[in-house]
C-alpha cells in the first residue's frame, strides 16, 4: 500500500491510514488545539503586582512546553521516511472510527453535563463508559464492573482530594461534601 492510500479495513468501523500520515495528522490537530489554548490565556486576568506572574503563568508554562514537545513530534513525522523509524511495526495504522467518535462525543457530554449533574456523578459515569467495555475484553461482565467501579470510584476520590481539597479548586460537587464532613 502507498504512502497516499487510504483503503478500509476487513470491519467497516476501521480505517487504515498510513503511519506517518495518523502520526502527522494527529500531533497537526493537537498543535492546532494547543495554538487555540495559548490564544485564550490572553483573556485572563493579568497579574495585580507588575512583575509577578498573573494567573496565566503556569497555563502558558505548560502549553509552551506542549508545543515543543509536539513541534519535535511533528518535525520527526515529516522528515522521517518510513514508519519503522517512527517505531511503528506496519506502515499503516488500524483505526476503529466508530469507537473515536463515540469518545468524543462522550467528552463533549462530560463538558455539558459537569455543572448540572455534578463532579462526582459525570466522572463515576464517565469513567464507568469507558472502562467497562475495555476491561470486558479480559474479564467477565460481572469482574469488568466491579473492577471498572473500584476504578471509578478511586479516580472521583484522587481527583477530589488533588483539586478541592490540595488545590482549592471549586468543583461542582452534588453528594461528596455531604459524605466527607
Amino acid at each position: 500500500m502507498s504512502e497516499r492510500e487510504v483503503e478500509t479495513a476487513a470491519s467497516p468501523f476501521e480505517l487504515t491510514v498510513p503511519a506517518r500520515a495518523a502520526l502527522a495528522g494527529t500531533t497537526g490537530l493537537i498543535l492546532l488545539g494547543l495554538v487555540l489554548l495559548s490564544v485564550e490565556t490572553t483573556n485572563m486576568t493579568p497579574p495585580l503586582l507588575p512583575g509577578h506572574p498573573g494567573d496565566a503563568f503556569f497555563p502558558r508554562l505548560v502549553l509552551g512546553f506542549s508545543l515543543i514537545f509536539a513541534g519535535l513530534v511533528m518535525v520527526r513525522a515529516l522528515l522521517s521516511r518510513d514508519a519503522t523509524a517512527l517505531g511503528y511495526d506496519s506502515p499503516s495504522v488500524s483505526v476503529h472510527w466508530l469507537e473515536f467518535a463515540s469518545v468524543v462525543v462522550l467528552v463533549l457530554l462530560y463538558a455539558e453535563l459537569f455543572e448540572p449533574v455534578g463532579f462526582e456523578i459525570t466522572t463515576l459515569v464517565f469513567m464507568m463508559v469507558l472502562l467497562v467495555p475495555r476491561l470486558r475484553v479480559q474479564a467477565t461482565p460481572t469482574q469488568a464492573v466491579l473492577q471498572g467501579l473500584a476504578l471509578s470510584v478511586s479516580a472521583v476520590l484522587v481527583l477530589y482530594a488533588s483539586f478541592a481539597l490540595f488545590l482549592k479548586i471549586p468543583l461542582p460537587l452534588k453528594f461528596l461534601p455531604l459524605y466527607l464532613q
